[in-house]
């Protein structure tokens, strides 16, 4: 799956993303003609995979609801991610990372946007969590800007909401 607008592309992590993405991060930027950032997948993505690949395993049909990679110019510029299927009442968590060297360029507003909206229109979800540190202020701007709304705070960590009727 692969959506592509505004300047950036998202690309759902496949069963087959996954095993490249454990095995030879490379293999997986020459696959689709991308650059590779130094040292990626950074941390929160390389955790999340097994668990994806797990997933996807068992569950072919969970495919999207996982890590997604974030392009630009053929660069790779950032993950974001659906931490797992919808709950019963159709909620999800979103997560991302921007590469250090890209940050503040927009592309963050932009795949929150793209991912909320493929979610969105999937039948099960309802809305969409994300959180941040309060002091992040770029990722607290990101969130705004792609139309989420502040929820509740615990301790140092805020938490924004999208629910489709805001979209």
């Amino acid at each position: 799956m692969l959506i592509s607008a505004q300047e950036i592309s998202i690309r759902a992590v496949t069963e087959k993303d996954a095993e490249l993405l454990l095995r030879n991060p490379l293999s997986y930027a020459n696959t689709y003609n991308l650059h590779l950032p130094n040292n990626w997948p950074y941390h929160n993505l390389s955790a999340h995979l097994p668990l994806y690949h797990d997933l996807l395993q068992k569950e072919r049909h969970n495919e999207g609801y996982g890590p997604w990679i974030i392009s630009a110019e053929g660069n790779i510029v950032g993950d974001i991610s659906i931490q797992s299927p919808p709950n019963k009442k159709g909620e999800i968590w979103i997560g991302y990372y921007i590469c250090p060297g890209e940050r503040l360029k927009g592309f963050a507003t932009k795949a929150i946007k793209q991912l909320c909206n493929w979610a969105l229109s999937q039948h099960k979800i309802k809305t969409i969590y994300a959180e941040c540190i309060h002091t992040n202020k770029p990722s607290i701007h990101a969130l705004r800007r792609a139309g989420f709304v502040w929820y509740d705070c615990y301790q140092d960590i805020e938490i924004y909401k999208l629910r489709e009727d805001e979209k």
